[in-house]
């Protein structure tokens, strides 16, 4: 006999029958005749090849080799019921795993905040935060080593499909103290001969700052580079020079620095990238709503212009 001729219904109704003593409460857990549970029972021993249960005094009792058979039984019993406890677990988003990838703007303050957040509300659910550069944030979500990733720049791949989740301006950063920071809204003109603090050429935002200078034909004092908005974060607050970062950045930066909105107004989107090959989990799907929502709340909150003394 190959474990491909039992029947799971065989099965269940050999343990209900040890379990419950008799055939009509083994039918009664069953939900089905007594007639049923018989025949079951007569083709669980055909199949086994052994007598499972004796008649005594009017009732049926298991052989010897029904209990030892039995013992099997409920150790597979005992993993499906842990199947199943798995699945309602997962069902109820009480078990899983998320892997989850960020560009530094994006995952050194808001992504932290909504991590903590989730699985404080989701216990039982492992998450693993990466911290990477666009390009690498999104090799690994095109490969698999990574669920969902958030970047600050678009980066074209055939394996993942981006979604815009933001696209809110760039703010202007200043010391404290600054002869500026009493303005209401800062623009090119204003930071004319002042010291800026500037992201690397290669990136997005640097060509679209120069531009935007270039063409109201300020010139700046170019005296740093930074590749992470919170180094350049840090820089402004020890009194280096101003800067134009990403909004996020910009609103966890408020307690070191002067914040003010800048205009013309240089966009920054921010975009969530998921495998094309691979539909989201529902763990997934609720981190990433629970992350949009948190975005569109932070950025929303500093969209409205500081109440400042001075005018602009």
């Amino acid at each position: 006999m190959s474990s491909t001729d039992l029947k799971i219904r065989q099965v269940e109704a050999f343990r209900a029958l040890i379990q419950r003593h008799t055939v009509t409460r083994a039918a009664q857990s069953l939900h089905v005749s007594q007639p049923a549970v018989s025949r079951l029972i007569a083709d669980f021993e055909e199949s086994v090849g052994f007598t499972l249960f004796e008649r005594q005094q009017g009732r049926l009792v298991p052989t010897a080799e029904a209990r030892v058979l039995y013992e099997e039984v409920e150790r597979a019993f005992v993993g499906l019921d842990l199947i199943g406890h798995a699945a309602q677990q997962i069902r109820a988003m009480r078990r899983g795993s998320l892997r989850v990838a960020g560009s530094p703007a994006i995952a050194l303050e808001l992504l932290p905040a909504v991590v903590a957040q989730f699985v404080h509300a989701h216990q039982g659910i492992d998450v693993t935060l990466l911290t990477h550069s666009a390009n690498t944030v999104v090799d690994m979500v095109a490969s698999g080593q990574c669920d969902v990733g958030f970047i600050a720049e678009a980066i074209p791949h055939p394996a993942v499909r981006p979604e815009r989740l933001t696209d809110a301006s760039m703010r202007c950063i200043l010391p404290l103290t600054h002869r500026l920071a009493s303005k209401r809204v800062l623009k090119p003109a204003d930071l004319q001969g002042e010291p800026f603090i500037s992201f690397p050429r290669s990136f997005d935002a640097r060509a679209a700052i120069d531009r935007l200078f270039v063409e109201h034909g300020v010139q700046r004092q170019m005296t740093l580079e930074a590749q992470l908005s919170q180094t350049i974060v840090a820089l402004v607050a020890n009194g280096a020079g101003v800067a134009l970062i990403d909004p996020v950045t910009a609103a966890y930066a408020k307690p070191r620095v002067a914040v003010r909105p800048f205009r013309p107004e240089i966009r920054d989107p921010l975009y969530l990238v998921h495998s094309v090959t691979q539909s989201p989990s529902g763990i997934t799907a609720l981190f990433c709503a629970q992350a949009r929502e948190a975005l569109t709340r932070l950025v929303g909150q500093h969209e409205a212009l500081p109440r400042v003394a001075a005018k602009e």
